[in-house]
């Protein structure tokens, strides 16, 4: 008699997970080796390729929560300011900064640099004076936005850029398959 029970519950718990299904997660755009998947959400997610490594908005706490990304609207002149903040495994800081002017519609745009003065990467890890690289007028510099809703206050797009290093001018760094979905 025991017998039969113990076949009927193991023969139930095998009948039972066959019919279990697993579930397939989406990537985890919180990630920091990862590109973030291409989504129109409002996920505040931020990533690209730098030098051919990726970089992914990421900061493990700060005071008041992660500032991974940071995002200002401005609805008088329909501009944008990412600010980007990632944190290496060692700890050590990098920022990139996209400034974007008169975004009415979906489509492409370049980057606004305020006469070359604009900075795009900051590294606060090492000299100072070589770890700023600023955009520059005669080199690429563009983001195309793919969504905009102004309803939902959603703007997504994709970014590629080579910023330069006017203290150390043999360097320059070359960002490509940027992507960001933020809310605003």
């Amino acid at each position: 008699m025991k017998r039969i029970q113990y076949i009927a519950i193991y023969g139930g718990l095998i009948i039972g997970l066959m019919g279990c299904k697993k579930e397939v997660a989406d990537p985890d755009s919180s990630n920091p080796n990862v590109l973030p998947p291409l989504t129109h959400e409002g996920k505040n997610t931020f990533g690209c390729l730098v030098n051919g490594e990726v970089w992914v908005a990421y900061v493990s706490y700060a005071i008041g929560g992660s500032q991974s990304l940071e995002n200002q609207y401005n609805n008088e002149d329909s501009s944008i300011h990412l600010k980007a903040l990632r944190e290496d495994d060692s700890g050590n800081l990098e920022r990139i900064d996209i400034f974007v002017k008169n975004i009415l519609n979906t489509g492409y745009y370049q980057v606004y640099t305020f006469d070359n003065e604009l900075r795009g990467f900051t590294d606060y890890s090492g000299n100072y004076n070589c770890g700023l690289y600023n955009y520059n007028n005669e080199l690429l510099r563009s983001v195309v936005v793919t969504y905009l809703s102004s309803s939902e206050r959603i703007m997504s797009g994709t970014f590629e850029m080579d910023l330069i290093n006017t203290s150390c001018p043999e360097d320059t760094i070359r960002i490509r398959e940027g992507r960001f979905d933020c809310s605003y």
